[in-house]
């Protein structure tokens, strides 16, 4: 685990905010305005990634929360063509081999999963069918299966592109498809960062000591370069930034100058700043979470 906290000395003369009681504090933190765009998503110019792709990565994260801690989690694509590619880019993504059961026999499919998923609970496992499909495998049923399948259920809409080709090549995947770690298969590209930030936050969101403290893509009211700063993932309350770096941060000499510039401003603004490898996020976001709840008992002791 990569990290790198920065932050300037408590200070008391340069930072009085940070010895002001809990009532006042909440007050200087609202001069850290977050601007959410676009549905609370900021549409930044460095990536691809739309706001319902970004929901969905948090979904998919969600439920590789839960299976990094021992729970069995099948993931239910109720979908078609973009509901495959999204599953095989995002696993491109984490360096993940899972397994997608998919074909005419839905109820076969459910069972395989759950078996292989009980069998393997960090395995990440997926079932995709047409939304009509899940639907009439799940009525009247009350088993275990029908109660793993609203746990994981995830709908996943076709994008106009793929919509017409839905039906003939899902009727042509049956049985169970393996895909390994690397394999981009698909034409949909999803970017690193983005998906460690949707697995962050969904770490933090899934763990109490961190649960509600940030924001995702927030915007500062002050200005870093020619658009207003932005941070991956932000307490007001904490006073804490955190940002997510792809490797090409560290190789780019610009990208690395940028950063530390960014750190500097954050500093400026009374935040304790802390950076995380995506790749280290997405491998396993536990440690990162340990993290930030030392950053966070850190504040805590200076402003006691």
């Amino acid at each position: 685990m990569r990290v790198l906290l920065r932050a300037f000395p408590a200070d008391v003369d340069a930072l009085p905010e940070l010895r002001r009681d809990a009532n006042a504090r909440s007050d200087e933190a609202a001069a850290l305005t977050t601007t959410p765009v676009r549905g609370g998503i900021l549409d930044r110019s460095m990536t691809t990634v739309s706001e319902r792709e970004q929901q969905l990565l948090r979904r998919l994260a969600r439920d590789q929360w839960v299976r990094l801690h021992g729970t069995p989690r099948v993931t239910v694509l109720a979908g078609g063509r973009y509901a495959r590619e999204l599953w095989t880019a995002w696993l491109a993504l984490w360096g993940a081999h899972g397994t997608l059961h998919e074909g005419s026999d839905v109820d076969a499919s459910v069972r395989a999963a759950i078996a292989r998923a009980v069998a393997s609970p960090a395995e990440p496992i997926a079932v995709l069918a047409s939304p009509r499909e899940l639907a009439a495998w799940r009525e009247g049923r009350t088993d275990r299966n029908a109660a793993m399948l609203d746990e994981g259920l995830l709908e996943v809409p076709e994008t106009s592109s793929t919509e017409h080709a839905q039906r003939g090549e899902h009727a042509e995947r049956t049985g169970p498809t393996e895909t390994c770690a690397g394999t981009r298969s698909s034409p949909l590209h999803l970017d690193a960062r983005s998906a460690a930030e949707a697995a962050m936050y969904e770490a933090l969101q899934a763990t109490p000591a961190t649960a509600g403290r940030f924001q995702l893509n927030a915007c500062l009211s002050v200005r870093f370069g020619s658009r207003a700063a932005e941070v991956d993932l932000l307490s007001r309350e904490d006073r804490i930034a955190i940002e997510i770096d792809g490797i090409h941060h560290f190789a780019d000499p610009d990208c690395y100058r940028r950063d530390r510039r960014k750190d500097l401003l954050l500093q400026t603004q009374g935040l304790l700043v802390i950076r995380l490898l995506a790749e280290d996020v997405l491998r396993d976001p536990r440690e990162a979470v340990k993290v930030v709840v030392q950053g966070i008992a850190f504040r805590r002791g200076e402003l006691a």
